[in-house]
């Protein structure tokens, strides 16, 4: 029982930092550095044609676009 709330106690915190606090500044770092590197790879054309396509692909589609669906 005290080794279970003495982990819970140790584990908890680190969890918390991971969480709330690594988390994000991961992604802050990690997300526009592995767009530059897509831009690297694929060069600024083909770069901005996907870019395009995956902005039109993400955007919410019409109302009458779903009522056909319905």
């Amino acid at each position: 029982m005290i080794l279970r709330l003495l982990g819970s106690l140790i584990f908890l915190p680190f969890i918390f930092f991971y969480s709330y606090v690594l988390g994000p500044v991961l992604k802050v770092v990690l997300v526009p550095g592995g767009l530059a590197l897509l831009f690297l790879i694929l060069g600024p054309n083909a770069f901005i044609a996907h870019w395009k396509a995956a902005a039109s692909a993400s955007k919410p589609a019409l109302l009458s676009d779903q009522e056909e669906v319905a």
